[in-house]
């Protein structure tokens, strides 16, 4: 240890134990999501409305849920660009990807426009993680 200071050959290990470091404590996965909702939400929103207003319908032929967005708004949802409606009496909800894996593990923000928050089961789904981001909006996970 006294040669490397001595040396000044420290720097290498200096830069390795910060890089460590920031592997273990950093929030790379939340800061990623938090900067994906923000900056497609007012996109996201307007997909929404024109979701609510029926200018965009459910337009896959095997599930009357799925929407695959028009090409302005592919870049909204991950695996493809589909989102998912769910309806409920009167209230829509709608679930825009951020991961979607295999059978049934996804996550994503679901947009409510009465601010109810999804219960375990939406979206044919088992959440573990139900957190809300924003007004109308939260962040679900199924694994």
């Amino acid at each position: 240890m006294i040669h490397l200071f001595k040396n000044r050959k420290w720097q290498p290990l200096v830069i390795q134990l910060i890089t460590i470091i920031l592997w273990f404590f950093f929030p790379f996965t939340q800061v990623n999501l938090d900067l994906n909702f923000k900056i497609h939400q007012e996109k996201r929103e307007e997909a929404a409305a024109k979701i609510e207003n029926g200018m965009i319908k459910p337009n896959v032929p095997d599930s009357p849920s799925l929407i695959q967005l028009p090409k302005e708004y592919t870049q909204l949802s991950k695996g493809g660009g589909d989102i998912e409606v769910e309806t409920k009496g009167k209230s829509t909800s709608i679930l825009f990807f951020t991961y979607r894996g295999m059978l049934d593990n996804f996550s994503g923000f679901v947009y409510d426009p009465n601010d109810h928050k999804p219960s375990k089961s939406d979206f044919d789904g088992d959440f573990k993680q139900i957190e809300k981001v924003h007004k109308n909006w939260y962040y679900v996970s199924s694994y």
